[in-house]
Order: structure tokens, then C-alpha cells, then sequence
């Protein structure tokens, strides 16, 4: 399951549905690592986040970031 965070931002409930997410980066097309450092095109090397930690990364983001939470 994917859910963008523009999305989220109109129906923030919807974050429960995780157990464990992903973050994609839309505007470049990859992966952050873990703790937010960085990017990566590997999605094995991804971070993998408690849902409430992804979204405290993620939710000043403005839409030109393209950001989306991806189950794990």
C-alpha cells in the first residue's frame, strides 16, 4: 500500500493503516535512508519507519517533494 502525503494531510486516520513504512521521494525518484540521511535507489538500503516517526519527517514537506509512505 502507498499513500502520498498529500493525502495524508486530508485524512491523517489513514496513517494506521501501516505497520512499518518506506519514504519515496517523488521528486527524485528514490529512497530515503534510514534516519532521513540521504537518498537511495536501492530499496533494500531504504529506511524502514515506525509510521508516527515517518511522519514527523515527512509533514512540512510541500507537494514539489512528491512525498509517499510505502508499507514495508
Amino acid at each position: 500500500m502507498k499513500l502520498t502525503q498529500q493525502h495524508l494531510k486530508k485524512h491523517p486516520e489513514k496513517l494506521g493503516r501501516f505497520d512499518q513504512v518506506r519514504i519515496w521521494s517523488g521528486e527524485w525518484h528514490m529512497w530515503w535512508r534510514p534516519a532521513g540521511r540521504g537518498y537511495t535507489g536501492d530499496e533494500a538500503e531504504a529506511g524502514v519507519y515506525e509510521p508516527k516517526d515517518a511522519w514527523e519527517y515527512v509533514s512540512h514537506c510541500g507537494p514539489e517533494k512528491k512525498i509517499s509512505l510505502v508499507a514495508a
